[in-house]
């Protein structure tokens, strides 16, 4: 027991200085292009590190194929913190050869979130409760890297400006490398039995054909789509309550806080029950808050739905994690994770570029049209448990 808890706290440090470099590193590049006025070149450069996570399923083989995970995702971290710090001289004298780097440092992010996220199981062991409170623990990190990450290079980029703040995000990442050299090797039942050879097209084919992983699947693939475009909203809500735009930042503070405080509590209170049944309960959340976002009529209020918002969020990621691991077949566990989480980003992308588009209509306009998206999910999810069984 001791071994595992020990174990658990190597991985909390380990995740949260590689999540927070990958979450500090977009916010770092950009300031560091404005600083010298790529103009256009900034968006195309922050795109370099965010587009490559589509192709985690790559990578994810590798890590489902090998009995060597930690090299891998230990060399994944590696190569992410000295690709970072390659693009730093290049992005102001070659932004071609920085854009190269930073295409690098991205092929290698899908493994420091959903790949680290799919040993986790490996490390707590196969008590159940451990393992729920284990992906409360793994939720609050992303709340935390999401949180502390680009709070920390935006500090250090006003005081010693952005090139020294991405060298600090990298020499995280090569930190966290490093922690995840001590990890404790998996024990979890079935381990030691060889993999079967899965490809890219098997697994995500799981991701159709397996019943909690489809739900899980379109669940977060559709709620990300107005989840993504949270700072976007909260312009509008700003906007229709007549309070000036920097207030949006407030009430995207408060999802995040909302998000990192539920992840906390779960890690005291782990969520029981079938993880299939757990995500359906978040989406409802998720609708609920949503639909409760009409009834902000008031800049406290908004602040309080977004605060619960970010808490339905919070509880619908932890249910995923808990899917992922129930349901995700031996030899594609990081697979199932990674695409997963390529899924999440690609629909969030998608979710942003919609709602900036529509950002004139309204926050009450955007919030009725997100809730009936996901009114509709949930009514999918129940039809599909209906029929599948």
């Amino acid at each position: 027991m001791r071994g595992r808890r020990s174990g658990l706290a190597v991985y909390v440090a380990a995740a949260c200085l590689l999540r927070g470099a990958d979450a500090a590193a977009v916010i770092g590049v950009v300031l560091l292009a404005q600083q010298h006025r790529l103009g256009a070149g900034t968006g195309l450069l922050a795109a370099c590190i965010t587009l490559p996570h589509l192709l985690g399923p790559v990578a994810a083989q590798l890590l489902d194929r090998t009995h060597a995970k930690r090299a891998v995702l230990a060399g994944a971290g590696a190569l992410y913190g000295l690709a970072l710090a390659v693009a730093v001289p290049a992005i102001g004298t070659a932004p071609w050869l920085g854009a190269i780097a930073l295409l690098v440092a991205g092929a290698a992010g899908p493994l420091l979130t959903g790949g680290m996220s799919s040993q986790l199981a490996g490390i707590v062991g196969g008590d159940a409760v451990a393992q729920r409170r284990a992906q409360s623990v793994d939720a609050a990190t992303y709340g935390i890297a999401g949180t502390a990450g680009p709070a920390a290079i935006g500090a250090v980029a006003a005081t010693a400006g952005p090139a020294v703040a991405v060298v600090c995000a990298a020499a995280a990442a090569l930190v966290g490398a490093a922690l995840v050299l001590l990890l404790p090797r998996p024990d979890r039942e079935g381990r030691d039995r060889p993999a079967p050879a899965v490809n890219i097209l098997q697994a995500i084919g799981m991701l159709v054909r397996v019943p909690g992983l489809r739900r899980t699947t379109v669940a977060t693939a559709v709620t990300a789509i107005p989840l993504g475009a949270v700072p976007l909203i909260a312009v509008a809500t700003a906007a229709s309550l007549a309070q000036p735009p920097a207030q949006s930042a407030t009430l995207t503070a408060a999802y995040g806080f909302g998000n990192l405080a539920v992840s906390l509590v779960l890690i005291a209170v782990p969520l029981r029950g079938e993880a299939d049944r757990l995500v359906l309960r978040g989406t409802l959340g998720v609708l609920g808050m949503l639909a409760a976002g009409l009834l902000a009529l008031t800049f406290p209020l908004a602040i309080v739905v977004y605060a619960a918002l970010g808490a339905a969020t919070g509880v619908l990621f932890t249910a995923s994690l808990a899917a992922r691991t129930a349901y995700a077949p031996h030899g594609a566990e990081a697979q199932v994770f990674v695409t997963m989480a390529g899924i999440k980003v690609g629909f969030s992308s998608l979710g942003a570029a919609l709602v900036g588009v529509l950002l004139p209509l309204g926050s009450t306009a955007l919030f009725a049209g997100s809730a009936l998206l996901v009114l509709a999910t949930a009514a999918a999810f129940v039809l599909d448990r209906r029929l599948s069984r």
